[in-house]
């Protein structure tokens, strides 16, 4: 018997071929329309299958201090503008005193970054977190589902 494929693991599919900004329009434009619906069980279980920036908070410290080395400090400054504090602290966590300094200075001479550029630098992260999570090297340990390598 063929198993049946629902509609909330094939948008998770689809998800994790688009762009950040495509990603989030999509998650943060379906959560008000489901909870309106009394679905809200709907967001969490997609939220579960796909990796976005936000997820960062809950990465292993090994896996961050790993990413830490194929990103750039002028992307993850930008790539932390605007982010939750949460992932903030997940990565300064990881960081050498002199490497959270450069950031902070990377930070402070930044001005008018775009939401665009945030996004992007945003994907190239990511584009490395799943790299290092195909790798075993870094995984995702959310507290409402089980670790996600």
């Amino acid at each position: 018997m063929a198993k049946r494929t629902r509609g909330i693991d094939i948008l998770a599919d689809i998800l994790q071929f688009c762009d950040i900004k495509t990603q989030n329009d999509i998650v943060y434009g379906l959560t008000p329309i489901l909870e309106k619906e009394k679905r809200p069980d709907l967001i969490l279980e997609l939220r579960k299958q796909i990796i976005m920036f936000d997820d960062l908070a809950y990465a292993n410290i090994a896996g961050i201090q790993m990413l830490l080395k194929y990103v750039s400090i002028k992307d993850l400054a930008v790539a932390l503008m605007g982010a939750q504090e949460s992932v903030v602290k997940n990565i300064a966590s990881a960081m050498s005193k002199n490497m959270f300094t450069d950031l902070k200075t990377e930070a402070s001479i930044m001005k008018n970054v775009s939401k665009s550029e945030i996004s992007l630098a945003r994907e190239r992260i990511l584009t490395e977190v799943k790299g290092l999570m195909k790798e075993n090297r870094l995984y995702i340990d959310k507290p409402d589902s089980s670790k996600i390598y």
